[in-house]
């Protein structure tokens, strides 16, 4: 999920046999471990137990974590992934999004859906499902942009909710899980056409709030950005654990475990780093007024009979 800006370019690379099946691999995962932790996701689960299991069941299936698991509840709309020692569960009447992202030599899916027990939040958890439902077939070469996100938003609307604007999906290119194009869930004005080959995940949020989210000060997920110099000696242990990623997201967590490294220690050295400009922060997310926040995503490369990756 990227936050939303029009910058808009084309990407004029078409993919050979072997990309298209690295992409179909990791597609496969997703969907595999999308449709196993439907089946083992429970009320009053550890948070934390969910996404250990969902992304060692990535690895079982041959693909590796593209971005740590995203289990976002209620009113956070992404960027949630539990600490190491997290004690929140998953309760009765939560809405929980489950965003999970697989590569193969870095070449991505992503997929999410959303779990609520509470009927009364039916409609609302339909609402994103139905706004990606009606948009798939619409990623041909030549589509429209603009179309594809009016679409989304109209469906969202008409079931009596908000999309959240400043949300979108984006493309998925190689070691970049938040690449060009980005695909906004609300209508704009843009003349940007989908080319064949482009790997895209649409990406619906609704919500019964106001539509947009804001940043929070809790951050749990980083991705590297550029080697500097620090001097914390913890710090300097991260850089090297942490290039293994390849620039894509990494969790808190992974590096608590990985470097057997804890939290106090694994936090000082984060902020030493963050504030050096060494790695980037994905802050959590939430709606803006506090409301629930429903998503699904399918990962698609444009086709005429566009292949849907993550079904």
């Amino acid at each position: 999920m990227e936050k939303m800006s029009l910058n808009f370019c084309r990407i004029d690379e078409f993919m050979d046999a072997e990309i298209l099946e690295s992409y179909i691999k990791a597609g496969k995962a997703v969907s595999a471990v999308m449709n196993k932790s439907q089946e083992f996701i429970k009320e009053d689960m550890l948070l934390v137990d969910i996404a250990e299991k969902i992304e060692n069941m990535i690895q079982e299936h041959g693909a590796m974590p593209g971005c740590p698991v995203n289990l976002s509840l209620n009113n956070k709309a992404a960027h949630f992934t539990p600490a190491k020692n997290d004690s929140t569960v998953f309760k009765k009447g939560d809405m929980l999004k489950i965003d999970i992202t697989a590569h193969i030599d870095g070449y991505i899916a992503d997929g999410s859906y959303t779990l609520c027990s509470d009927a009364n939040q039916k409609k609302l958890l339909d609402a994103s499902k139905k706004a990606l439902d009606a948009v798939i077939e619409m990623c041909m070469p030549g589509a429209k942009l603009s179309k594809i996100s009016a679409m989304i938003e109209e469906v969202i609307k008409g079931e009596g909710y908000k999309p959240i604007e400043n949300l979108t999906g984006h493309g998925l290119d190689r070691f970049d899980l938040h690449a060009i194009p980005q695909v906004p869930n609300v209508s704009f004005n843009g003349d940007y056409l989908l080319e064949e080959d482009q790997v895209i995940a649409i990406e619906p949020f609704a919500t019964n709030g106001d539509g947009r989210i804001r940043d929070t000060e809790e951050v749990m997920i980083f991705s590297f950005s550029e080697l500097n110099p620090v001097r914390n000696m913890d710090a300097r242990k991260i850089i090297d654990f942490v290039q293994q990623y390849n620039g894509m997201p990494f969790a808190q967590r992974w590096i608590e475990t990985g470097l057997n490294m804890n939290e106090f220690k694994t936090k000082i050295a984060l902020r030493e780093l963050v504030k050096n400009g060494v790695i980037n922060t994905y802050p959590v997310l939430v709606e803006k007024k506090g409301s629930m926040v429903s998503q699904h995503e399918h990962s698609v490369i444009v086709r005429d009979d566009p292949v849907v990756l993550t079904k």
